[in-house]
């Protein structure tokens, strides 16, 4: 609780300071900003397999898919594209009957090693996306000839969403406030709230209950995303060439990182050719296509080498108990069922306990495939003020259509990946990947809408909503992740 109390206590200072003072807010900022990112560096370091933590000389894979980045990359400097694993052993898994793989009890960890995976032609390969590897894992080796660690690759990605988001913010306030629609000072808004919330109320803190490659794809794709999003608001004031080859280049990395970071691209496009003529930016056009036409043949040609087909990254072919081997049916899924997934995925509540403050993770009853989760809405409730959203293109689209039009981009992408991802499921890296988008959208509507208040004592209740959701989200949070690390210690994740 003592961590609860001091970021509360930050959060108070900093009302305060705003209100009567408006003096020592970057020693705060500074304060709280170095405290986050000492919680990420702390908990990435004891929690899921903190064994791992350091980096390596030797390489060291671990349950479940640990380190397997580094495996694969070492299997590239092999000029082999598949893991390297013993074909016998490949066979053997290859033939196990689903329902032995269903019995968890009964399956010895060196076959749960591979859950996941792809198994073709007898091979084992990692269908998540290169691009880790590409930003992360050689460099690192090739620097130090050290195995960098999942762990803190995760850490680093962590505390660079968080920037990331800040940034975005901050440019979009900067533009509000240039065009009169909102009229304080950028200290008004720009908060350790803001800090606090985008960091650990932003849904990824939860999902170091499993730091593994699933879930470093989806922070490199979120990365790779708000990278883009950030330069695309620079194109504001400067249609260059050079940024439009880094937004293409980064919106391809996220493809290549996670698939479904396609409708990112494909959004992207459609909103600048609507603000830009392309007649008359064909070269940025240009500049723009060059990166992911060439990432584009790579990840091609890195399909077909393994499964025979420029589209197929080995989803149809993953080795685990939900997945019945070369069979598109198992992502079939009823309507109920799709619509439990996406109430979990919004809405589905912590266990409180009367022992301990502690929120616990739970799995959704009856869906044993799932893993322990939190709705996005619980864990940030502020996004309840997109509703007020309209507020924003009312003030602002005639002034200036790029930020409304690139708001309708990370919206309408939330919802995508909400949708896409109740088909699969229901898990907290999936809740961090929607809602990395929507809350600066979130912090942005409130702040409008808040501001066209005219009833005063009106204003101030719904200020009021806003600091006590805040204060939930950041108890629920801080709660969850000392469950994780309490979980960690006992040997449980």
């Amino acid at each position: 609780m003592n961590l609860f109390l001091f970021f509360v206590v930050a959060i108070i200072l900093s009302i305060i300071n705003n209100q009567k003072l408006n003096r020592y807010n970057n020693i705060l900022y500074l304060l709280v900003f170095c405290c986050i990112v000492i919680v990420y560096c702390v908990f990435s370091a004891n929690s899921y397999a903190s064994i791992h933590f350091l980096p390596k000389k030797d390489l060291n894979v671990y349950f479940h898919t640990g380190n397997f980045y580094n495996w694969l990359m070492t299997s590239f400097f092999k000029f082999k594209l598949n893991l390297d694993v013993n074909a016998n052993f490949v066979n053997y898994l290859s033939n196990l009957p689903s329902e032995y793989l269903f019995d968890q009890n009964s399956v010895p960890i060196e076959v749960k090693m591979f859950y996941d995976t792809s198994i073709y032609d007898n091979k084992i390969y990692l269908y998540f996306g290169i691009t880790p590897i590409i930003l992360f894992y050689a460099p690192f080796y090739l620097i130090t000839h050290f195995f960098i660690s999942d762990q803190i690759v995760y850490a680093l990605l962590s505390v660079i969403i968080f920037v990331l988001q800040l940034l975005i913010l901050k440019k979009v306030l900067l533009y509000l406030i240039q065009s009169n629609i909102l009229k304080k000072d950028i200290n008004k808004y720009f908060n350790v709230i803001t800090l606090i919330v985008l960091s650990l109320c932003n849904g990824i803190p939860l999902t170091y209950i499993s730091i593994t490659v699933h879930s470093i794809a989806v922070l490199t794709s979120i990365f790779c995303q708000l990278v883009a999003i950030y330069l695309c608001l620079l194109l504001v004031n400067n249609f260059t060439k050079r940024k439009m080859f880094f937004i293409g280049l980064f919106l391809t990395l996220a493809v290549g990182s996670r698939p479904s970071s396609i409708i990112l691209l494909l959004l992207f496009f459609v909103f600048m050719l609507y603000i830009f003529n392309i007649k008359k930016y064909w070269k940025q056009y240009l500049c723009f296509f060059i990166p992911i036409i060439i990432y584009g043949i790579i990840l091609a040609t890195y399909n077909y080498m393994r499964f025979n087909s420029i589209f197929d990254f080995g989803l149809l072919y993953q080795f685990g108990p939900m997945y019945n081997k070369n069979s598109i049916n198992n992502f079939n899924v009823s309507f109920i069922t799709f619509a439990k997934n996406i109430f979990f995925n919004i809405f589905y509540l912590p266990t409180f306990t009367f022992i301990t403050p502690l929120c616990l993770f739970k799995n959704p009853e009856n869906l044993s495939h799932f893993e322990p989760m939190i709705g996005g809405f619980i864990i940030c409730p502020i996004v309840v003020f997109l509703l007020f959203i309209k507020k924003i293109f009312i003030r602002f689209f005639n002034d200036n259509k790029n930020i409304p039009l690139l708001i309708i981009v990370m919206l309408i992408t939330s919802l995508c990946y909400i949708l896409l991802n109740s088909c699969m499921g229901s898990n907290a890296r999936f809740v961090a990947e929607y809602l990395s988008l929507l809350l600066v959208p979130s912090f942005i509507s409130f702040y409008v809408f808040v501001e066209n208040i005219n009833n005063i004592k009106l204003q101030k209740i719904v200020y009021m909503l806003f600091f006590s959701f805040v204060i939930f989200s950041l108890y629920v949070n801080i709660n969850l992740m000392n469950c994780i690390f309490i979980m960690s210690k006992n040997g449980m994740i």
